[in-house]
């Protein structure tokens, strides 16, 4: 009797790669990021994942994930941050080299259209094969849905993740969109299934790196 290959998240046990997964601290007139709040979920489930809390400050957020990258030399970056109500995951494809903060930053900073980098592309692509990830992603019920977006919006969650690609360009990088999760708006079955989705992205990222070696 024949059956459906496992997808890679599925079938590794302990992670064999050293994945560094951030989340940013809460902004504005929240007191709570649900970035953070599923990194904490995810430090319980997740063999060899290092983590760290970035700040919502545009002036520091690269010298604080730089030193993260440092202290960790993960075999990937994964970077974790909120947007919008609706249960869904999104999956960044693109970083674009442009700012335009419609609210200010930690440091009561805005920024009105302007270049991240005035040397740097108008834009990178994730390193990562997003496509890829997102097809072995499961869509049942247990889980939160998931997509493909071409834009990080023109934020700190954007702005970071152009710099780590313009600066760690050789480390395989990736942002994840998740919603915008607060107790008084969504269950706990809401948390778990946005979790259990980003805990299949880590380890099918995990998997794949080390499969990649070992060919």
């Amino acid at each position: 009797m024949s059956t459906k290959p496992a997808k890679a998240w599925q079938v590794v046990d302990k992670q064999t790669k050293v994945v560094l997964v951030t989340a940013f601290e809460p902004f504005g007139d929240s007191d709570v990021n649900a970035s953070e709040t599923v990194l904490r979920q995810l430090e319980r489930t997740l063999d060899n994942l290092r983590t760290g809390i970035l700040p919502v400050r545009k002036n520091s957020v690269h010298k604080a994930l730089a030193g993260l990258i440092e202290q960790h030399t993960p075999d990937a970056l994964i970077m974790l941050g909120e947007a919008g109500p609706n249960e869904e995951i999104r999956l960044e494809l693109v970083a674009l080299n442009h700012d335009d903060f419609r609210m200010p930053d930690n440091d009561g900073l805005t920024v009105d259209a302007s270049r991240i980098v005035d040397s740097g592309p108008d834009a990178y692509f994730s390193n990562i094969d997003v496509h890829s990830v997102a097809s072995s992603l499961p869509t049942d019920g247990d889980y939160a849905p998931s997509t493909i977006s071409l834009s990080a919006g023109s934020f700190l969650c954007n702005h970071t993740y152009f710099l780590a690609r313009h600066f760690h360009g050789n480390l395989p990088a990736v942002f994840v969109h998740i919603p915008c999760l607060r107790d008084e708006t969504h269950t706990a079955a809401a948390f778990e299934r946005v979790s259990n989705t980003v805990n299949c992205i880590v380890r099918e990222i995990t998997a794949t790196l080390a499969t990649s070696t070992t060919d």
